[in-house]
């Protein structure tokens, strides 16, 4: 019984974690935080607007499958406080 179980769970939750990376790739999103597997951010950036700004640059310039638009994200870890935005190379 337990095994049809987990079966069962790592199969929806594999089917679930496919789904999302399509609705990222194809929507701009990224299904966790910071960064999953092939989102990369790009910042920091001392403010929203310029952090907008260079969003717009490679939204148009076509080189990503995929973005995330800019969030703060507070420093302590390996990356120093501002604004970031996440970008999705395959």
């Amino acid at each position: 019984m337990k095994i049809r179980r987990l079966r069962s769970a790592v199969l929806a939750v594999a089917l679930g974690a496919g789904i999302l990376v399509g609705t990222a790739t194809q929507t701009g999103a990224a299904s966790g935080d910071w960064p999953t597997r092939d989102w990369y951010k790009v910042g920091p950036f001392p403010t929203l607007a310029e952090c907008d700004s260079y969003y717009d640059v490679d939204a148009q310039s076509g080189l990503y499958s995929g973005l995330v638009g800019c969030r703060w994200l507070l420093g302590g870890s390996a990356y120093p406080s501002g604004y970031y935005y996440e970008v999705y190379i395959p």
